[in-house]
Parts: C-alpha cells; sequence; structure tokens
C-alpha cells in the first residue's frame, strides 16, 4: 500500500542574519514628526505673511519675505522631505526671531522677547529631526504668543503634540507582501535591552515591534517567506 505526501515549498524572500536598528526607520517618531512638521509650516507661514496694511488681522508692519519658507516647500511625506522642511524651518525661524529681538525691528511691531533655538545646525537624521521639531514648535509658540512684537499674538499657536520616537521599525523589502511569514530573533537587545513582540509583513516590508525604542544599536535576524 502506498501513501502520497503533499510537499510544500517555501520561497525564501528576505533575510538578513545580523541587521542593527536604526532610529531612522521608526515608525511613530517618522509619523509623529511628519505631522508636527506640517502644522508647523502651514501656521509658521501664516504667521510670517500676516502683515498689517490697514486691516486689524495683520501681526506685523512689513512683510518678512527673507523670513517665509522656501518656495519648493512641501508637505513632508517621507524622511527626506522631513529633514528638508525641518532645517528649511530652522533657517527661517532664526532669521525672523533675529528681527523680533532687535531694538529696532524691520518687521515686526516693536521689540519682544528672543526666543533662540538650543541649536540650528543641520539636521540629518529622524531623531535629530524629531527633537528640533519639539524646540521650534515651543519657541515659535513663545515668539507667536508676544504681543509686544506683535499686534495682537497668540493667533498661530501650534497645537500637536510634540513628536515621539516609539517601539517599532519598518524595514523596507520590495519583494515582500502582506501574509508572508517572517521569522526572526534578537541577537543583541542594546542599549534599550529591548525584547521582540511582533513582525509583521505589509506590502513593501515588516513592521517589527519591540518592547521600547530599539534604538540604533538592537541586533535581529529574521528571514521572510512566502509559499
Amino acid at each position: 500500500m502506498f501513501h502520497s505526501r503533499k510537499r510544500y515549498q517555501k520561497i525564501i524572500l528576505a533575510m538578513d542574519d545580523a541587521m542593527t536598528t536604526s532610529r531612522d526607520l521608526n515608525v511613530a517618531g517618522l509619523a509623529s514628526a511628519i505631522t508636527l512638521a506640517t502644522e508647523l509650516r502651514t501656521k509658521y507661514w501664516a504667521h510670517v505673511v500676516a502683515v498689517t496694511a490697514g486691516e486689524v488681522t495683520g501681526e506685523h508692519k512689513a512683510l518678512h519675505v527673507a523670513g517665509q519658507l522656501a518656495a519648493t516647500s512641501v508637505v513632508p511625506y517621507n524622511l527626506a522631505t522631513l529633514l528638508t522642511l525641518v532645517n528649511d524651518l530652522t533657517a527661517k525661524y532664526t532669521l525672523h526671531n533675529t528681527d523680533a529681538a532687535s531694538a529696532t525691528p524691520t518687521y515686526h511691531i516693536a521689540q519682544g522677547t528672543t526666543r533662540v533655538l538650543a541649536s540650528t545646525t543641520a539636521v540629518t537624521t529622524l531623531a535629530g529631526a524629531i527633537t528640533r521639531l519639539n524646540d521650534i514648535k515651543a519657541k515659535f509658540n513663545l515668539h507667536d504668543a508676544d504681543t509686544v512684537a506683535h499686534t495682537t499674538g497668540s493667533k498661530y499657536q501650534i497645537a500637536a503634540a510634540d513628536a515621539a520616537l516609539g517601539a517599532a521599525i519598518f524595514v523596507p523589502m520590495g519583494n515582500v507582501k502582506a501574509g508572508d511569514m517572517v521569522s526572526w530573533a534578537i541577537l543583541k537587545a542594546g542599549t534599550g535591552t529591548v525584547t521582540g513582540v511582533s513582525a509583521v509583513a505589509s506590502n513593501g516590508g515588516i513592521t517589527f515591534t519591540f518592547s521600547a525604542d530599539p534604538q540604533d544599536d538592537a541586533i535581529i535576524s529574521y528571514c521572510v517567506a512566502a509559499e
């Protein structure tokens, strides 16, 4: 008597025996930074162009052209566009604040209180962008609320929550689809001493979720397979 056995073949789609995590891949970090940066882009632009010209809505006595965002400014949708916007906001807000702090401001109604950013060097990472955005938000809200430098004040307050890193990273993998099987392990828990929670395939990559932010020094191995 013969018995037949159905054979299943798995196709390996992606694998890595030692991938170091990166905060540039942090899911919540990028999403929250994009949300905050988008509101800052909108309200900073509106604040700068609010000029008194016979109407009561103007906050400044002249248009601060150099303080406006670049004409190429776009709503951020990935890390590259986010970094571009954050660095543009840094440069333009710095110019705008310098005028507000001047004894004889060119654009502001009168000399206000200076609200200097903690740093103005170009940011090149998601973690750096998050720190800078939270600082810009805090300083801009204080600047916007200044009723000496402005006609009214507090018209363009930023309401979005501070950007923050989360516990999941998304690793792009072009040939991976939703439903593919993922096997993974943590080889090094890193500074955050993280443990693994889940690894879920979606179209275009894998979301690895940890017990906490894996930072830039956790090391994982993984294998992705499809039937």
